[in-house]
């Protein structure tokens, strides 16, 4: 799959986040870029998702990275291919790191972004150093894929994740963006399936949320998970950092546990007191304080 810059980055040193496009299968992709430096950082966001849900990470990881925070193919300001696929995203990933000039980078996934992560470590073993999983593997939404009556009965929380994925593939104006951001029992009602406590998220992190609504690759992705394996990925040998909420009802700790329990690669299992499903934007201080602690962590042998 060619890849082609559509600007000259050149990778300056740059205070704040950089918009540039990178063209991957005839496709421009969107991503932002902060920091520099040789050690090269990716964030991949959940369905529904775009760059700007790394908002509150990517200033604190750019002090030590070169950070990509990207938007995946048919999401955000990306151009979506006929068929969006992991697969795609997975390209995007690679095509961002060979752009970058590295051999290695680390890989931050949320959310469905975790399965784009696990992806990368478990086929591109040797370009991947760590890779961060918050709110994530979604392994009982991949459950509710091959047996949707059972997974329910088993754990009904899941209901949230059938209502993100109703909504999340529905474009929004922005006019109406911004207004459900002024108001709090509108910003109350579209958090809900996600934090415990919707009041507390700042009309600035709500606004980051609600820009990855209405992706136009939200529904080809999601009709993916049908008859996908992920046995592979799950399986990845790459040193990984489980960050989960304890209220998370999409990714419940249960799920994290047992994939740490699976998997040995899977180093530390950090679970936030009442967060939910975006650690990230409800917790940004104590979860950028987990992340850079991993990533500076001595980078083992392969």
């Amino acid at each position: 799959m060619g890849t082609n810059s559509t600007v000259d980055v050149g990778f300056v040193s740059r205070a704040e986040p950089q918009r540039h496009d990178l063209v991957v299968g005839s496709r421009r992709v969107a991503y932002v870029q902060a920091g520099t430096g040789d050690r090269v950082c990716i964030l991949v966001h959940g369905l529904g998702g775009c760059r700007r849900h790394w908002a509150a990470t990517i200033p604190a990881l750019a002090r030590t990275h070169r950070v990509l925070a990207v938007d995946l193919p048919g999401f955000g300001d990306s151009e979506k291919p006929q068929v969006s696929t992991i697969g795609n995203a997975v390209a995007v990933i690679d095509a961002l790191r060979r752009h970058s000039e590295v051999e290695r980078i680390d890989v931050i996934g949320h959310s469905m972004g975790t399965l784009v992560a696990c992806e990368v470590a478990a086929g591109l073993p040797h370009t991947v150093d760590r890779i961060v999983l918050a709110g994530g593997p979604i392994t009982s939404v991949l459950a509710l894929f091959d047996s949707p009556i059972a997974t329910l009965r088993r754990d009904p929380g899941l209901v949230n994740f059938l209502i993100e994925a109703a909504t999340a593939g529905l474009p929004l104006p922005s006019a109406i963006q911004a207004l459900i951001v002024r108001t709090p029992w509108a910003r109350k009602l579209a958090l809900a399936p996600y934090v415990p406590r919707p009041e507390d998220i700042s009309e600035e992190m709500f606004g980051h949320f609600l820009a990855g609504v209405g992706g136009p690759g939200t529904l080809s992705t999601l009709r993916q998970g049908f008859g996908y394996d992920f046995t592979a990925a799950l399986t990845h040998t790459r040193p990984t950092l489980l960050i989960g909420g304890e209220l998370d009802r999409i990714a419940p700790e249960a799920d994290l546990r047992g994939f740490a329990a699976a998997n040995p690669a899977v180093r530390r299992v950090e679970i936030l007191s009442g967060a939910g499903h975006l650690p990230m934007l409800e917790q940004p201080d104590e979860f950028n304080r987990l992340v850079a602690e991993f990533l500076s962590a001595e980078t083992e042998s392969r």
